[in-house]
């Protein structure tokens, strides 16, 4: 367990993209990123190629999840970030886990959409 659900090895992370999945625990998870992307139409799931997106951390119990979202000419992934407080986004890995450790959540306050 670890910020916003369990962060996931490579292979968890490829399996769930895969159907079916024999494992009960990413099973659960992966149920959780299908309902993310049927109920939020903006979600990273419903706006990107699987290509793009890796879910890096998940919860077998909530919606919480991060997304890795790969685009061109950029060195590192940005993160899309689900919680309660709603979606937030951070440019990267050292972003997100300073304004986690420093319990700020106003990336959450910036509306990317409408």
């Amino acid at each position: 367990m670890a910020t916003h659900g369990h962060w996931l090895g490579l292979s968890d992370m490829e399996s769930l993209w895969k159907t079916p999945i024999e494992n009960d625990f990413l099973d659960e998870i992966q149920s959780h990123r299908l309902a993310g992307e049927t109920e939020r139409p903006n979600e990273a799931s419903s706006l990107f190629k699987p290509e793009r997106l890796s879910l890096f951390a998940g919860s077998d119990i909530n919606y919480e999840k991060i997304y890795l979202l790969w685009l061109d000419c950029e060195d590192e992934p940005e993160l899309w970030v689900y919680d309660p407080n709603g979606e937030s986004r951070y440019k990267d890995l050292e972003e997100y886990l300073n304004a986690f450790l420093a319990g700020d959540i106003s990336a959450c306050e910036r509306r990317w959409h409408r």
